[in-house]
């Protein structure tokens, strides 16, 4: 849900999640290229389409459709009026979310009608030809000298499963009040999608139109805003922007629209009839949900209230729903606060599980691969009527193309979420109401985009996600369940087994950053395919649309690129897991025999450490090779080896530094080589380094004499500012913020401390994070708006931020963060996949105690700061102003610990007290994992960035929405 300006508080419209900014979506005739793909050139003339036989611009099979459009040919216009029918669809541009490419596929057929318009304009019906191939299709006037024009878009889809779905697995936006129209509504339940997301605010059930949700089978998810709440129950009478030093409000900038306490009553008293006449299952309102991006210090959608205010209203608006649950036996969910990392600051700093009783679902935005809801033990075993906490994507809009539906769809489920959003509304479907002669008319245009959210609705819907069908290898192989058998309206008991669907894509990095991908290394080329047997029609492959794709000789034929397929069967008995185990047998082509993972050594070049390879048989059948290795400067053995791997088979290989000289600098460059002949030859180049834990006993006093002789790291590489972030606050100017400079640094230990020096870009002076005075941050009592003083209320806590927060990880800032990753996969206290799929498929929790290191500014005392951020037992937060602590917590390392910054030298000391685990695996001869991080400025640097063992991974350090690399290189010690 994004806004583009600031709205006050006596012109709040009633939905704050259709984007207008232009930087980030581009929709309808604003896509690139759509000009060009139409051969629009209209001169002096425009079309408006005002109905459709159909309703909404949406055909099933078989469907024939009237169109009837308002045209003004600017001068009387007597003769032909040609329409084409154009297929086209939409691409993806790589590394972009926002902007799709519009291209022509095929003319389709073209029709002429003959008209005689006033110049002032006049009606033309017509009832082309549309394809009958599941797609996206374009009607174009033609005046024939005088140009052509665009006159609508359609699709034409596969007939939707019929009824309504209390919690349906997807869901796309309503728009603003003003766009609502009986023929929005007809889009949904036209292209099989049944849930959607609106405003829930004050006095604005009205425009969440429950009756043409309930007409269209449609379900309402109410994001409870501000909503029409009276101006009177602001304080100040107005919404809050961030305040100059003078405290003067800035205006014309976003603003916080928290209302005053005293309106919780009368809020709880409209919500709770709302839910009471509108709840599931005699309504459409199946949950309800607190703001839309709730960030801490500004959002786009209006909230900019401590955490605190987000509490209270959050219990009131749980009572709310408890109390029409028990009077008129609804059964509507509660949940927030649109992201994970925003539940967790919010409802669990405190360590309490206070609210997990009112959290049956997470909302999510914009985490992609990173669902990490799923992996909270304690929301994921949740008892009651409820059930569990559900994972809810309400806002991540990165497949807003054909080519990336079904891919992102699919992936979606298989992190664990329980409803997918996946595609902005605005790319599937344009509202449009012209008023002709004082009539206003109905009008829904249907983009490409929906031909294959429509598709992913047919064969994915509520099917149930089982697996990843290859968890050690690729391609991506997306197994669902099939649905159970319908009885009349209702499917019921089982599933049917042989009614499940498998997605099937080669390559996932067109729909999320590569980085964040396992096997992202292994090349495709362009021919890549899976070949499997087509039992003599029994098995049948999809296009994303769901056009069936022809058999080749027999064989079911899957590319192996970056959009998605579908594999379904002809639903016989037995016939899914005979696909299913088709599929395991079948042959891969055109992808890379294996994956190549190099770790660091972990011991000094002149003990002749051992080089650890881990070589990964990505394809379903053996493969044997020729490995190769050769370390720049370094003499190893073997040099060369002959391997035969299984399919699927992962495998440590060693090669041990049996010669050459260490390096100043710590860096060797690797060339490890597999030649597998036929099946290809892989090449994998890094920048490898000694990583070793010095045993010493180091003076912290800023003087680095005492580092000399030690093993140094000078590899950290630059982190770009995460689409995460971007997306969360997209009216911040993110052009040109990148950080330069060179970091080293250097790790030693005794008996008593962990020692860690640095030489930085720069040191910034922050907070002193253990004395911060968090009612800095809020609004003092008496503020100016254009030279006129305002107070706020008598005994009402100032809640709204006056200015951004500053937190102790130091991101944006200049400082350093440490972490340690010791703690078994098995023992952490956080499950590490999603079910049905593999270790780090997605997000995952791998740093046990994280510290920031911070110089403190002159103006808050000076001096150094240590503050842990992580450490085991303890909740994960971000330590806002104004958040609760909990009994296990992060904060300031005393005693003992030391931290002297000199320029833009680091030095400490932290006890081993503060991390009994790390101390326990040294004790032990163990490795431990280590990593670092720069921050510097709006850029950062960060050790294990860029290297094949480790990953994008947000739990590595924090900001969790900033870009961070898997805490997975390992250190020896002496």
């Amino acid at each position: 849900m994004k806004t583009q300006t600031i709205l006050t508080v006596t012109t709040i419209l009633t939905a704050f999640f259709r984007v207008t900014a232009s930087a980030q979506m581009t929709t309808g005739s604003n896509m690139e290229d759509f000009g060009k793909a139409f051969g629009i050139s209209a001169r002096d003339w425009s079309v408006q389409q005002i109905s459709c036989s159909q309703g909404a611009n949406a055909l099933w099979p078989s469907d024939n459709a009237t169109f009837t459009f308002f045209l003004k040919p600017g001068r009387p216009y007597q003769g032909p009026v040609k329409v084409d029918v154009i297929q086209y669809g939409t691409k993806g541009k790589p590394g972009d979310w926002w902007r799709p490419v519009v291209f022509k596929i095929a003319d389709i057929s073209s029709s002429t009608v003959e008209a005689n318009i006033p110049a002032e304009g006049g009606l033309v019906t017509v009832n082309p030809k549309i394809g009958d191939a599941f797609g996206g299709y374009a009607l174009i006037l033609d005046l024939g000298e005088r140009g052509r024009a665009f006159g609508a878009a359609c699709v034409r889809v596969p007939a939707p499963e019929p009824g309504r779905e209390q919690f349906p697995t997807y869901a796309m936006d309503l728009g603003w009040p003003f766009e609502m129209s009986p023929a929005v509504f007809n889009v949904f339940k036209r292209l099989g999608v049944k849930g959607a997301r609106t405003e829930g605010g004050y006095n604005t059930i009205d425009d969440a139109h429950v009756d043409w949700a309930m007409e269209n089978d449609l379900t309402l998810m109410l994001t409870v805003g501000c909503g029409r709440t009276p101006g009177s129950q602001q304080p100040l009478g107005r919404g809050r922007p961030w305040l100059r030093p003078s405290g003067e409000l800035i205006e014309g900038v976003k603003e916080d629209l928290a209302w005053l306490p005293s309106f919780d009553p009368e809020f709880k008293r409209y919500l709770k009839d709302v839910l009471i006449h509108h709840g599931w299952p005699k309504g459409p309102v199946n949950a309800v949900e607190l703001w839309n991006e709730p960030w801490e210090g500004v959002s786009i959608s209006g909230w900019g209230a401590d955490c605190l205010r987000y509490r209270e209203i959050y219990t009131v608006m749980a009572e709310a729903v408890l109390e029409a649950r028990q009077e008129a036996g609804v059964k509507v969910l509660i949940g927030g606060a649109c992201s994970s990392a925003n539940t967790r600051d919010k409802l669990f700093c405190d360590g309490t599980d206070t609210f997990l009783p009112w959290l049956d679902f997470v909302s999510i935005h914009y985490q992609p691969l990173a669902a990490d809801p799923v992996l909270e033990p304690k929301w994921m075993n949740r008892k009651g009527e409820y059930g569990r906490v559900r994972v809810w994507d309400t806002e991540s809009w990165v497949a807003n193309s054909d080519d990336r539906v079904a891919a992102v769809i699919a992936s979606m489920r298989a992190m664990g979420q329980d409803r997918t959003a996946g595609i902005y509304a605005g790319n599937v479907f344009t509202s449009q109401k012209p008023r002709i002669s004082g009539k206003e008319y109905a009008v829904a245009q249907v983009w490409a985009p929906g031909a294959a959210v429509a598709a992913c609705q047919h064969f994915i819907g509520q099917r149930a996600f089982k697996e990843i069908l290859f968890k050690n290898g690729l391609p991506w192989v997306f197994v669902f369940d099939g649905l159970p058998e319908r009885m009349g309206n209702q499917r019921q008991g089982a599933s049917n087994p042989d009614d499940g669907t498998v997605v099937v894509t080669g390559d996932l990095s067109a729909s999320y950053d590569k980085n964040r991908l396992l096997f992202r290394s292994v090349g495709l080329a362009k021919d890549a395919r899976m070949e499997l047997s087509g039992e003599g029609g029994k098995f049948i492959v999809y296009d994303f649309y769901a056009n069936p794709l022809p058999s080749v000789n027999g064989k079911i034929v899957v590319p192996l690129n970056q959009l998605g397929y579908f594999l379904r069967t002809d639903g016989s008995p037995g016939s899914f897991d005979q696909l299913l185990g088709a599929i395991a047998r079948a042959n891969i082509v055109g992808v890379d025999p294996v994956e190549i993972l190099a770790s660091d050594l972990t011991a000094p070049i002149e003990a002749r450490p051992t080089l650890r390879l881990k070589l990964t048989d990505v394809l379903t059948r053996p493969v044997k090779g020729k490995l190769t290795v050769k370390i720049e400067g370094l003499v190893v053995e073997p040099s060369e080896q002959t391997l035969l791997l299984d399919g699927g088979e992962s495998r440590e290989v060693f090669v041990t530094v049996s010669g050459g000289a260490a390096r100043p600098d710590n860096n060797y460059r690797l060339l490890a080589t597999f030649d597998a002949g036929s099946d290809g030859t892989v090449v994998h180049a890094e920048l490898m380094h000694v990583n070793w834990i010095a045993k010493r006993t180091i003076t912290v006093d800023g003087d680095l004499a005492d580092w000399q002789g030690i093993i140094p790291q000078t590899s950290a590489q630059s982190v770009a500012t995460s689409q995460t972030e971007k997306a969360y606050l997209p009216f911040k100017n993110w052009d040109g913020q990148g950080g330069e400079g060179a970091t080293t640094a250097w790790l030693a230990y005794d008996s008593q401390f962990f020692y860690f020096a640095a030489k930085v870009p720069h040191m910034d002076g922050l907070p002193r994070f253990e004395t911060r005075n968090d009612d800095d941050f809020f609004y003092p009592e008496k503020v100016t708006s254009k030279g006129k003083e305002l107070s706020w209320p008598s005994g009402v806590r100032r809640y709204s931020y006056r200015r951004d927060f500053e937190i102790p990880s130091g991101n944006g800032k200049h400082n350093v963060q440490i972490a340690f990753n010791v703690i078994a996969p098995e023992k952490k206290e956080h499950l590490q996949f999603p079910p049905g799929t593999m270790a780090r498929f997605c997000a995952y929790f791998d740093t046990d105690y994280e510290f920031a290191l911070n110089r403190v500014g002159e103006e808050y005392g000076g001096g150094t700061e240590i503050f842990c951020l992580q450490r085991p037992g303890m909740m994960r937060k971000h330590f806002f102003p104004r958040q609760p602590k909990a009994p296990i917590d992060g904060g300031p390392v005393k005693g003992e610990a030391k931290l002297v910054v000199n320029d833009n030298g680091v030095e400490c000391a932290i006890p081993w007290s503060t991390m009994p685990e790390v101390k326990q695996r040294l004790d032990a001869g163990q490795t431990v994992k280590f990593s670092l991080r720069v921050n510097n400025g709006a850029g950062a640097f960060e050790l294990a960035a860029g290297r094949s063992v480790s990953k994008d991974n947000c739990f590595a350090f924090h900001n969790d929405w900033s870009t961070h690399w898997a805490n997975e290189l390992e250190f020896g010690a002496q």
